[in-house]
């Protein structure tokens, strides 16, 4: 952003509507006064003719009703506008307007009135051009003068039309003069006329600056370029059609030089910067401009940091005047309009001077206006024209100041920085502390849930042996503001393996309180893959009016069990008894199931005491016991991670009813769950070991195609040796890998899911069972991170085993020594190279400190937490339970346990079944406890 901002003499709004590209402004005069006429078209075809005034009296944006000379209707898009001599029986300059499909020049045509309102302007047609394909742009210059000038008509100046396929038309006055096809143009370029050469410079579909001299191009044209092919041009309203006409014997044309610049070009313009020399070519491209003799070679090249939009050459009097000697009045002056709203004025590489405008400028021209000299007119997009001038009027954006150089104490800084921050956590734990923030754009996201279910089969179930029908729920959004915002987006996010449709809504501009932003959206499960999240985030990100910065706001919403789970109609005793439980104690009488999970009621027996459901596209039953005696619930399935979701909201729900406390008192069930991490980091090696294999046979494929096509080509016929039966045999082995991948690739992600709901039911009762603070329970869910994505190169093994070392190297160290030691460096290596053994060891040991009081907090956190009003941190975080052997073997507890018994809890302590507060030797048994897996 520039430090000044361009002043503003004149500004007006084009139309309204309408759209505005390079090419339809133009400035120049029509008569012998040499104040300019600001000349605008649209692509909506309206032409207007502006002659800008101003006087002092006026306000600071002068804009008269009669600025506006002419406007009218052409009835076609205006590509480009050119203002010369073009007519051969005038002296005065005319207007050449180019159309999709059609050169039209115009006569300036003004009458004088008794008052100033009194003027007529109009134009009149002279004479057009019909052509068969669409243009693109066009360029004026004296062609085929040889580079001197042509003495019977040196004031005079042709036309040449470049269409959307490289081909030029060259219309001398009324008549067409040559036709010609470019070579290799794809996509045309920008274009212009090298006077003292007479050539044509353009930028081809490579990206190469090419320079073609006229008179190579009539003679290899396939048109007469001596005697007119148009001879009944239309003038004064007669019609004729300029058709292409390319005969046989064209001849391919090549440049008579060619500069590669690398890039896109915005823009091509020629210059003087000494009189009496050659002509400078200059070239805006995407990021460089570059500036070259006529010749094709550059004399510099300037590398932008910004996003150009359009520029403009102009010639300074003072150039045409300056003595070879003094070289600092010697350059080429230009200025570049950019995407961040600049204006830039340079001289060769050097940025001179920079202003500020208000919008993104398509187009500049520096012209005289009343008399006033330099002044620099811009175009926007949307049509905003504006006449400014170079000043000092500042930005109205503030600077912040600068703060004086002192010498900082770094002791007394971090004091202040200890207060503040004692300070911010006593007015954080105040509850009569309101922060009074400033009124803005108050967006509210209100979600309403129709209840109104619906089934749909849009899923990807792959077992052909279940129902792949299953629940549908379309939920109602309302987005309200209390003030007008734009660009409002709305998006939608949904864990897999649920489904969100449509997950991204454009809402637009919503205006005060009265609009409201509706949209509504559908939810179901698409994978049949255990879920284990049910939230969904709705997020709004908008625009405001005042400042147009860009602002968000999110929302979560918990989707209902139905969803993802059906009640099974049969009593839980007739289901299959699962073989891995869960057994949760409370310290209040059980709740009546119907009233936990009314979704998942049948409604045919009595579930006051257990219940059974499955998930939709699985086969495996879970079963949800109640114990009235002991007051406990028990959860039982074929594997850990169905027990995840029906565990974490029973305990949700019962806790948004009334205080309750659990306690989980067997082992923590390990096993089961190191078996899922050696199954998801096997199928991560097989997938890695299909892939290079896959790898390898598509290389030995492409070397085969190679070695049969030389064959083919070979003039003497040979055997084939079998190199089609190994072609067919690997291109087979190919489709087979392929299947293979990605069968693997789908139990990779039913695996996935697996493992992250088994990881937070390990989190869930691993902090149920030692009683965690929330700190402590967050850290650990860091640790243990639920989020598995496969698709990158670190897998979440990796990610698991250095969050799990380092905490055993940290915070739960035996030892005092601050020594890290060499911590495993498991990024970039490959899968196999992983000790899946250590990893399950190092968990195991994770759960043994935790259990014995350990604690994530470091020390610095739990001193700092002492310091504010609630400090019983040092307690919540110790062990309740008697010390145990956490990763017994789960199967031989099994078998042990009596499943029939639901009034005993297994390995619990039944003297304190339910008490919370630590036992005061724990931590001394941590401490003093030795550890052989550090």
């Amino acid at each position: 952003m520039s430090l000044f901002k361009a002043r503003e003499w004149w500004s007006c709004q084009v139309g309204s509507g309408e759209q505005f590209d390079y090419g339809c402004l133009k400035v120049g005069s029509f008569t012998e006064d040499l104040n300019n006429k600001v000349v605008v078209g649209s692509h909506q075809g309206i032409l207007r003719i502006y002659s800008p005034s101003s006087s002092q009296s006026d306000s600071i944006t002068n804009n008269h009703a009669t600025d506006l000379l002419l406007e009218k209707n052409l009835g076609m898009p205006i590509v480009q506008i050119e203002i010369g001599k073009f007519v051969s029986t005038s002296s005065v300059n005319q207007i050449a307007i180019l159309f999709s499909h059609k050169l039209a020049v115009y006569d300036y045509n003004e009458q004088s009135g008794m008052t100033e309102h009194g003027r007529q302007i109009d134009i009149e047609l002279n004479y057009e051009h019909n052509l068969n394909r669409p243009t693109f742009n066009m360029c004026k210059g004296q062609f085929g003068s040889g580079g001197k000038g042509n003495k019977d008509s040196a004031n005079f100046e042709y036309i040449c039309v470049q269409t959307l396929d490289g081909v030029l038309f060259v219309f001398e006055h009324e008549r067409q003069s040559m036709v010609k096809s470019l070579p290799d143009t794809y996509l045309p370029g920008p274009i212009c006329y090298l006077s003292r050469s007479d050539a044509i410079a353009t930028v081809s579909s490579n990206h190469h600056l090419e320079c073609y001299k006229y008179q190579t191009l009539a003679i290899s044209s396939g048109v007469d370029h001596g005697t007119s092919v148009n001879k009944n041009a239309r003038r004064k309203g007669l019609d004729v059609d300029s058709s292409l006409s390319v005969s046989q014997p064209s001849k391919q044309v090549l440049p008579e030089w060619s500069f590669n610049l690398g890039e896109c070009a915005l823009g091509i313009q020629t210059t003087q910067r000494m009189k009496n020399t050659g002509q400078t070519i200059v070239v805006l491209g995407e990021r460089n401009l570059f500036c070259l003799h006529d010749n094709g070679q550059l004399i510099f090249m300037s590398k932008f940091e910004y996003n150009p939009s359009t520029f403009i050459v102009y010639n300074s009097e003072v150039n045409n005047n300056v003595s070879q000697s003094d070289p600092s009045n010697i350059g080429v002056r230009y200025i570049i309009g950019t995407h961040s709203h600049t204006l830039f004025i340079a001289q060769d590489a050097h940025i001179r001077w920079a202003a500020y405008v208000d919008f993104v400028p398509v187009q500049i021209e520096v012209c005289t206006i009343q008399d006033i000299r330099g002044m620099i007119c811009t175009l926007s997009e949307t049509g905003l024209l504006q006449c400014c001038y170079l000043g000092t009027d500042a930005v109205s954006t503030s600077i912040p100041s600068i703060m004086p150089s002192t010498i900082i104490n770094v002791q007394d800084a971090e004091e202040q920085l200890a207060k503040l921050n004692k300070q911010i956590k006593q007015a954080m734990n105040d509850p009569t502390l309101v922060v009074k923030r400033k009124a803005n754009a108050q967006v509210i996201i209100q979600i309403d849930d129709t209840n109104q279910y619906s089934t749909t089969d849009d899923t990807r179930f792959q077992r052909s042996d279940i129902d792949s029908t299953v629940p549908l729920l379309p939920l109602n959004l309302r987005v309200k503001c209390n003030e007008a915002i734009q660009n409002v987006l709305l998006t939608v996010h949904v864990h897999s393996p649920l489904c969100a449709q449509p997950n991204e809504i454009r809402m637009g501009h919503i205006g005060g309180i009265a609009a409201i932003g509706t949209a509504t959206v559908a939810f179901w499960m698409r994978d049949d893959y255990t879920p284990w999240n049910l939230e969904a985030t709705f997020t709004v990100s908008y625009n405001t009016l005042s400042d147009n910065t860009c602002h968000t706001i999110q929302k979560t919403y918990k989707l209902p069990l139905k969803l993802v789970a059906r009640s099974f109609q049969q009593p839980p005793s007739a289901a299959t008894a699962g073989q891995c439980k869960i057994t949760l104690g409370a310290n209040k009488p059980v709740v009546d199931l119907n009233t936990v999970f009314p979704e998942l009621s049948s409604g045919e027996y009595n579930q006051q005491q257990g219940l059974t459901t499955r998930f939709y596209g699985s086969d495996e039953y879970v079963s949800i016991l109640a114990s009235s005696k002991s007051q406990k619930y028990r959860f039982q399935s074929d594997s850990l991670s169905s027990i995840w979701l029906f565990c974490h909201s029973l305990i949700e729900r019962l806790s948004t009813r009334s205080i309750i406390e659990f306690e989980f008192g067997d082992p923590l069930p390990l096993n089961d769950y190191f078996l899922l991490i050696d199954h998801h980091y096997e199928l991560r090696v097989e997938c890695e070991q299909i892939n290079s294999t896959l790898d390898i046979c598509s290389k030995q494929f492409r070397a085969i195609q190679k070695r049969l096509l030389n064959k083919f080509k070979d003039k003497t016929p040979t055997l084939l040796d079998n190199l089609d039966v190994l072609l067919e045999n690997t291109n087979q082995q190919i489709l087979a890998l392929a299947d293979r991948y990605e069968q693997c690739r789908y139990e990779l992600n039913r695996c996935s899911h697996d493992l992250s709901c088994a990881t937070k039911l390990i989190c869930l009762l691993l902090k149920i069972s030692v009683n965690l603070s929330n700190e402590n329970t967050q850290l650990l869910n860091a640790i243990l991170s639920p989020v598995i994505s496969d698709d990158n190169e670190q897998g979440w093994e990796e990610t698991v085993d250095l969050a799990v070392n380092y905490a055993l190297r940290t915070v739960l160290s035996r030892s005092k020594s601050t020594d890290l030691g060499s911590l495993p460096n498991a990024i970039g290596n490959s899968t196999a190279n992983i000790d899946i053994n250590k990893l399950k060891k190092r968990l195991q040991t994770l759960c043994e400190r935790l259990e014995k009081g350990g604690s994530l907090v470091s020390s610095n956190s739990t001193t700092d937490r002492s310091l504010s009003p609630d400090s019983s941190y040092s307690s919540t975080s110790l062990s309740t339970r008697k010390e145990k052997p956490i990763a017994s073997n789960h199967y031989n507890h099994r078998e042990n346990n009596n499943d029939d018994d639901d009034d005993q809890l297994p390995n619990g302590d039944y003297e304190n079944a339910f008490r919370l507060l630590p036992s005061t030797n724990a931590r001394k048994n941590y401490n003093n406890d030795d550890d052989d897996n550090n």
